[in-house]
């Protein structure tokens, strides 16, 4: 009984020193797992235009792949500062938010210290594609009447293939707005898949992740080399077509950046490097990601720093 006492209390100090450390590390954003005890999940898919994205204007403590990773929410629901006028706006599915990274070690934040000029991300993870990025293109442009100097409008690999395949029968329990036919049309799912609320289990399991034990576990888990074997894939040029037509029809004032990382997430679009395009107010990219494990979190598959890094080098010539 007394080790057992005795290993109570080692863990109780291990965890007080824990805090201590997050402290120092995110002062009192460290305390997000309990102050926010009772917050709504950070996803959700509520939004009647993007379908699902982050709650807006909203802190939370995510805890991986160690410690802590603080995710402010700006009001229009991506993990930025406020979006300015001015800058560069990047648009794009999780690969861009920087899924498991402190915003300082995203290529995004990167390439912002390199040329000196702000880079507003609006990334997003919740299973993003380029549809919801057209949407939220015009929304911010047009509706928000935001300003930009370029506009840089990324596609990952997986997102060119499956362009067009998520429709209400694919997937039925999320809102999300898709390609139908030649127009883009909303579903709103009957029951959302990431709801408003969450359960006790959900808020215990939140908390839990702050942890000690729990960040040595996320710590083993996400580092390491990813095992995730290249796949080569094929790509409907008719899909990708209408992506670069709905983005032309916003009649923009300046050129967009339309950008495809070749090989990202260890998918090779095959003869990608061929597609051409005849817009005039688009500029379409290719480049390729190297094939490095040791550039990805082992346990989702997502950039970790080194990674973060290399994508900003590859990008650097796009964004200047």
């Amino acid at each position: 009984m007394k080790y057992i006492k005795k290993i109570i209390v080692y863990v109780v100090i291990l965890e007080v020193l824990n805090l201590i450390f997050g402290v120092f590390s995110n002062e009192m954003d460290a305390f997000l797992p309990v102050t926010g005890f009772n917050d709504p999940p950070l996803y959700y898919d509520m939004d009647s235009l993007y379908g699902v994205t982050r709650q807006k204007s909203s802190k939370q403590m995510i805890n991986y792949p160690w410690g802590g990773v603080v995710n402010q929410i700006n009001t229009n629901g991506f993990r930025d500062d406020e979006f300015d006028n001015g800058g560069i706006l990047v648009l794009g599915n999780s690969f861009v938010e920087g899924f498991g990274m402190n915003n300082e070690d995203r290529f995004t934040e990167v390439l912002e210290a390199k040329l000196n000029t702000p880079i507003n991300n609006a990334g997003s993870g919740g299973v993003w594609t380029p549809v919801q990025g057209i949407v939220l293109l015009k929304h911010l442009l047009k509706d928000e009447k935001l300003k930009f100097d370029k506009i840089v409008f990324v596609m990952t690999p997986g997102e060119v293939a499956n362009i067009g395949k998520r429709n209400p029968k694919s997937d039925a329990h999320r809102s999300f707005p898709y390609k139908n036919k030649d127009s883009i049309a909303f579903y709103k799912a009957k029951a959302n898949s990431f709801g408003n609320s969450l359960s006790i289990p959900s808020k215990v399991k939140r908390f839990s992740k702050s942890l000690l034990m729990f960040k040595i576990f996320n710590m083993f888990k996400y580092y390491g080399t990813a095992k995730t074997k290249q796949k080569n894939v094929d790509f409907d040029q008719n899909n990708l077509d209408w992506v670069i037509r709905k983005i032309e029809d916003q009649k923009l004032q300046h050129k967009v950046e339309v950008v495809v990382i070749n090989n990202l997430g260890r998918i090779h679009l095959n003869g990608i490097t061929d597609y051409q395009t005849n817009s005039k107010g688009i500029r379409f990219n290719v480049v390729q990601f190297p094939d490095d494990l040791n550039n990805y979190f082992v346990a989702n598959g997502h950039l970790n720093e080194k990674g973060n890094k290399v994508l900003a080098d590859i990008l650097y010539p796009i964004f200047k």
